[in-house]
């Protein structure tokens, strides 16, 4: 298969994934929400898992051997699906410091990352590609001229390099806001504890005033975001605690989530 080709049926089955959760998470959610992690329609993990798939079927012995029953296949694709996955959510996690999805409800979930339901669904969906769709996609490739090819790799690329380089920016910068204004509240809310430290009796007053400090200044930032830097926020899941991974950033401030759980609450109100 050419590089064009490659590409072309990347593009293709990135948009596919994207359709699959455009039905699944408002079915799950009960909204309309674009889960992926670019601007544009598309996912482009399915899309780097099943053409990788694809590889191996074609060019590794280990798969093209008539010892690769259906049952090892769906083996092989559960669990290689579940590793992809969680290695993606985790250097999603610590690039942005947010997750796009998050099994924590579903049973037998590791650490929110990856579930075994979703895992057999993937698994099925492996079996049903090697069976159905690749000798299709085979034709497709012998029948269509290399031309089209080339020509639809070369828009596409283009398309998702630009989307790419919209998304990253954006998300950039406003993490940029988001950690800056975390930093500033982090600091306050330690001296505010330092403060009344020796004062318990005070306690309770300051923390409701610096809880209502915390929501009208991630009330004030979102405001300030832009069309797409809003629209990134509502794709996030959540964002992590403190922008930090340590134990002892979980319980401070978290700016990212106020932001978002304050542009739920508005989309919400704007429905009724």
């Amino acid at each position: 298969m050419s590089i064009s080709q490659i590409i072309v049926f990347f593009m293709v089955y990135s948009f596919i994934g994207w359709v699959w959760e455009m039905i699944y998470i408002p079915f799950e959610d009960k909204c309309f929400q674009n889960r992926g992690f670019l601007f544009g329609p598309i996912c482009p993990i399915y899309g780097f898992c099943i053409m990788f798939l694809y590889f191996l079927m074609h060019h590794v012995q280990f798969f093209v051997s008539e010892s690769m029953t259906m049952p090892k296949l769906f083996f092989v694709c559960m669990v290689g699906s579940a590793i992809v996955e969680f290695t993606t959510s985790w250097g999603l996690e610590r690039l942005f410091h947010a997750r796009w999805w998050d099994y924590s409800k579903f049973p037998l979930n590791i650490n929110g990352r990856i579930c075994l339901p979703a895992s057999v669904f993937f698994g099925l969906a492996g079996v049903t590609l090697v069976r159905f769709v690749f000798p299709t996609m085979d034709i497709v490739a012998d029948v269509v001229p290399e031309a089209a090819f080339e020509t639809a790799a070369i828009i596409l690329a283009f398309i998702f390099g630009a989307d790419y380089a919209l998304t990253n920016a954006s998300l950039t910068s406003l993490l940029e806001k988001i950690e800056n204004a975390n930093k500033e509240f982090i600091e306050k809310g330690e001296s505010v504890y330092q403060v009344i430290a020796s004062t318990p009796e005070q306690l309770k007053k300051r923390l409701v005033d610096y809880e209502s400090e915390t929501r009208e200044r991630a009330r004030s930032i979102a405001e300030s975001l832009s069309g797409p830097q809003k629209y990134l926020v509502s794709r996030i899941t959540r964002f992590s605690s403190g922008f930090g991974f340590a134990e002892e950033e979980r319980e401070k401030p978290n700016m990212g989530n106020r932001i978002k759980e304050y542009l739920v609450n508005l989309r919400n109100n704007t429905k009724r």
